[in-house]
Protein backbone atom coordinates (compact mmCIF):
# COMPACT_ATOMS: atom_id res chain seq x y z
CA UNK A 1 0.00 0.00 0.00
CA UNK A 2 1.34 3.44 -0.88
CA UNK A 3 1.57 6.24 1.68
CA UNK A 4 -0.55 9.31 0.92
CA UNK A 5 1.92 12.02 -0.14
CA UNK A 6 -0.56 14.71 0.97
CA UNK A 7 -0.66 13.44 4.55
CA UNK A 8 0.04 16.06 7.22
CA UNK A 9 2.18 14.87 10.12
CA UNK A 10 1.01 16.87 13.11
CA UNK A 11 2.78 17.41 16.41
CA UNK A 12 0.40 15.44 18.63
CA UNK A 13 1.27 17.23 21.90
CA UNK A 14 0.71 20.68 20.37
CA UNK A 15 -2.60 19.62 18.82
CA UNK A 16 -3.82 18.10 22.10
CA UNK A 17 -2.72 21.24 23.98
CA UNK A 18 -4.81 23.33 21.56
CA UNK A 19 -7.86 21.17 22.24
CA UNK A 20 -7.20 21.35 25.99
CA UNK A 21 -7.85 25.12 25.95
CA UNK A 22 -10.48 25.21 23.16
CA UNK A 23 -13.44 25.50 25.56
CA UNK A 24 -11.60 27.86 27.92
CA UNK A 25 -11.27 30.09 24.87
CA UNK A 26 -15.02 29.88 24.19
CA UNK A 27 -15.89 30.46 27.85
CA UNK A 28 -13.52 33.25 28.88
CA UNK A 29 -10.56 34.24 26.74
CA UNK A 30 -10.67 34.99 23.01
CA UNK A 31 -6.93 35.77 23.11
CA UNK A 32 -6.35 32.01 23.14
CA UNK A 33 -7.54 31.90 19.51
CA UNK A 34 -4.50 33.91 18.48
CA UNK A 35 -2.25 31.22 20.00
CA UNK A 36 -3.97 28.02 18.87
CA UNK A 37 -5.53 28.86 15.47
CA UNK A 38 -3.70 29.24 12.17
CA UNK A 39 -3.67 32.38 10.04
CA UNK A 40 -5.94 30.62 7.52
CA UNK A 41 -8.30 29.23 10.22
CA UNK A 42 -11.90 28.47 9.20
CA UNK A 43 -14.91 27.30 11.22
CA UNK A 44 -18.08 25.75 9.83
CA UNK A 45 -21.16 25.79 12.06
CA UNK A 46 -23.71 23.28 10.87
CA UNK A 47 -26.49 25.04 12.79
CA UNK A 48 -27.68 28.50 11.74
CA UNK A 49 -28.50 31.28 14.19
CA UNK A 50 -32.19 31.69 15.08
CA UNK A 51 -32.52 34.38 12.38
CA UNK A 52 -31.14 31.99 9.74
CA UNK A 53 -27.76 33.73 9.47
CA UNK A 54 -24.37 32.02 9.61
CA UNK A 55 -21.90 34.62 10.95
CA UNK A 56 -19.20 31.99 11.43
CA UNK A 57 -18.93 31.75 7.65
CA UNK A 58 -17.21 35.15 7.67
CA UNK A 59 -14.41 33.99 9.99
CA UNK A 60 -11.03 33.75 8.27
CA UNK A 61 -7.95 33.52 10.45
CA UNK A 62 -7.18 33.56 14.16
CA UNK A 63 -7.65 37.33 14.49
CA UNK A 64 -11.09 37.21 12.89
CA UNK A 65 -12.07 34.27 15.10
CA UNK A 66 -11.04 36.14 18.26
CA UNK A 67 -13.35 39.01 17.25
CA UNK A 68 -16.13 36.50 16.52
CA UNK A 69 -15.72 34.96 20.00
CA UNK A 70 -15.92 38.40 21.66
CA UNK A 71 -19.17 39.14 19.80
CA UNK A 72 -20.55 35.68 20.67
CA UNK A 73 -19.88 36.13 24.40
CA UNK A 74 -21.42 39.58 24.32
CA UNK A 75 -24.65 38.01 23.01
CA UNK A 76 -24.41 34.94 25.30
CA UNK A 77 -22.66 36.02 28.53
CA UNK A 78 -24.02 33.12 30.62
CA UNK A 79 -23.12 30.27 28.26
CA UNK A 80 -20.68 27.70 29.68
CA UNK A 81 -19.09 24.92 27.61
CA UNK A 82 -17.67 21.79 29.28
CA UNK A 83 -15.59 19.02 27.74
CA UNK A 84 -16.99 15.50 27.63
CA UNK A 85 -14.15 13.86 25.65
CA UNK A 86 -11.42 14.71 23.15
CA UNK A 87 -8.97 12.87 20.93
CA UNK A 88 -6.22 13.66 18.43
CA UNK A 89 -5.47 11.22 15.63
CA UNK A 90 -2.72 12.46 13.32
CA UNK A 91 -3.80 15.68 11.62
CA UNK A 92 -7.36 15.37 12.92
CA UNK A 93 -9.10 15.74 16.25
CA UNK A 94 -12.53 15.66 17.80
CA UNK A 95 -14.18 16.97 20.89
CA UNK A 96 -17.50 16.15 22.49
CA UNK A 97 -18.84 19.01 24.58
CA UNK A 98 -21.86 20.12 26.56
CA UNK A 99 -23.13 23.66 26.76
CA UNK A 100 -25.40 25.23 29.36
CA UNK A 101 -27.16 28.58 29.48
CA UNK A 102 -29.29 28.83 32.59
CA UNK A 103 -31.46 25.72 32.73
CA UNK A 104 -31.03 24.87 29.04
CA UNK A 105 -28.37 22.27 28.18
CA UNK A 106 -27.28 20.66 24.93
CA UNK A 107 -24.33 18.75 23.55
CA UNK A 108 -22.24 18.94 20.44
CA UNK A 109 -19.21 17.74 18.57
CA UNK A 110 -16.33 19.59 16.93
CA UNK A 111 -14.10 17.95 14.32
CA UNK A 112 -10.67 19.53 13.81
CA UNK A 113 -7.93 19.62 11.18
CA UNK A 114 -4.47 20.68 12.39
CA UNK A 115 -1.40 22.18 10.76
CA UNK A 116 1.93 20.36 10.98
CA UNK A 117 2.84 22.38 14.09
CA UNK A 118 -0.44 21.55 15.86
CA UNK A 119 -2.39 24.76 15.22
CA UNK A 120 -6.09 24.40 14.49
CA UNK A 121 -6.67 25.06 10.77
CA UNK A 122 -10.32 24.09 10.33
CA UNK A 123 -13.28 23.09 12.49
CA UNK A 124 -16.69 21.63 11.73
CA UNK A 125 -19.05 22.18 14.66
CA UNK A 126 -22.57 20.95 15.28
CA UNK A 127 -24.73 21.20 18.36
CA UNK A 128 -27.54 18.86 19.35
CA UNK A 129 -30.73 19.26 21.30
CA UNK A 130 -29.68 17.32 24.40
CA UNK A 131 -26.52 17.08 26.49
CA UNK A 132 -24.07 14.17 26.29
CA UNK A 133 -24.45 11.80 29.21
CA UNK A 134 -21.37 11.90 31.39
Amino acid sequence: MNENANMVHTQWAAADAALAVWLEMWNTDSEIARRICSDDFRIHFLNSDTDGSNPGDDVLGAESFARFLDAYRELHPDVVFTEVARAVDGAHGRMLWNVREGEVAAGGVDVFDFTEDGLIREVWSVGGTRAHLT
